[in-house]
């Protein structure tokens, strides 16, 4: 199954005919009655909203046998509407209507998604630890488990910061980071996120997932400012919207005074 098919459109008509809206070329398909009531469902754009759509392609993966069919509809609909979770839309955007743009790539995703494309692949980005990573084939899709290792690393960090900061403390140089098949740049990145203060590395034999990693580190910037300066840095973020930059965290130096920021590129 590759997409929408007026065939397929057909089979799944009766599950929620009222929320389904095709191209004209879809027409000579269709039988009178179902013409009418998709020009009357385009007629009306109140009709569509999230909910519905995400119980709509629920029942379409569900029939299909995609995997997680409830959990990839709302990760495709909640991303549309410009989200990270469906659980986080507020009332409001849970009960406007979908515009006919949003109710289209929509349907592009989930097309997608009907191929049997992972859920990460699909939006072209995912979590993972508190970064937005681009994410796109052939490049491995970073496991979730794999943020344990993150966690063992910056708890080693932290132990060495501690001893430095002792009584008894010797100099411990900034940590020197190297990844070894960076992937989409998921573990390097992150380390720096979590340790400002070190150098990083990240290799990759395949060109792919060195220009992936090198798309993700122009979307993470790390600076550093004068504990005065985090909260004017992020009012100015928001004064600027058309850059599509926001303040994703504020990092303390081992005085504990407010000194390296993480500004990260949204997705447009």
């Amino acid at each position: 199954m590759r997409c929408l098919t007026p065939s397929l459109l057909r089979r799944f008509w009766g599950l929620l005919p009222q929320y389904l809206s095709v191209g004209p070329s879809q027409s000579p398909n269709l039988s009178p009655k179902q013409s009418s009531l998709r020009q009357s469902c385009s007629a009306r754009p109140g009709l569509l909203t999230a909910p519905d759509v995400v119980s709509y392609w629920q029942k379409v993966f569900e029939k299909n046998g995609i995997p997680e069919a409830r959990e990839s509809s709302e990760y495709i609909v909640s991303f549309v509407l410009g989200a990270k979770t469906f659980q986080s839309l507020d009332s409001e955007k849970l009960r406007a209507p979908l515009t006919a743009v949003q109710q289209e790539q929509i349907q592009q995703l989930s097309c997608k998604r009907l191929e049997r494309m992972p859920v990460q692949y699909v939006l072209g980005e995912w979590d993972f630890q508190n970064l937005t990573l681009k994410m796109r084939p052939p490049v491995f899709i970073p496991r979730p488990e794999t943020e344990d290792l993150i966690s063992l690393v910056v708890e080693e960090e932290s132990r060495k910061c501690e001893v430095k900061n002792s009584a008894f403390s010797v100099a411990v140089p900034p940590p020197v980071i190297l990844e070894i098949g960076c992937g989409s740049g998921a573990i390097a990145l992150s380390l720096l996120c979590k340790i400002p203060q070190s150098r990083v590395l990240a290799v990759d034999k395949e060109e792919a997932a060195v220009d992936l990693t090198r798309e993700n580190v122009h979307r993470s910037v790390f600076l550093e400012v004068d504990p005065r300066h985090p909260a004017m840095v992020e009012d100015w973020l928001t004064a600027q919207p058309d850059l599509f930059l926001t303040l994703r965290a504020v990092h303390k130096d081992f005085c504990g005074k407010p000194r390296f920021l993480h500004i990260q590129k949204q997705s447009r």
